[in-house]
C-alpha cells in the first residue's frame, strides 16, 4: 500500500476539519487516492458513531430527568 505522507495527511486532515455542507468546501474529496478516500471515510464514520453515541447520550440523560445545557 503507497504511504501517505506526514505533509498530505495533515492536508487532508485541514480540508476534512474546514468542511461544511457547502459544496465548494467537499471538492477536495474528488481528487482523492483510494487510499486517501479509505482514510477519510474512516474519519467519517468515526464522526458519524460520534454523533450517534452522543445523541443516545443526551436521550438518556432526558430520559433520567436531567436538563441538558
Amino acid at each position: 500500500m503507497p504511504s501517505i505522507t506526514e505533509d498530505r495527511l495533515a492536508e487532508l486532515a485541514d480540508n476534512w476539519n474546514e468542511e461544511t455542507s457547502d459544496p465548494e468546501t467537499q471538492e477536495w474529496r474528488d481528487d482523492l487516492t483510494q487510499d486517501e478516500a479509505k482514510i477519510i471515510d474512516g474519519w467519517d464514520m468515526g464522526y458519524a458513531v460520534g454523533i450517534h453515541k452522543l445523541c443516545q447520550d443526551i436521550i438518556a440523560m432526558y430520559r433520567e430527568g436531567e436538563r441538558c445545557v
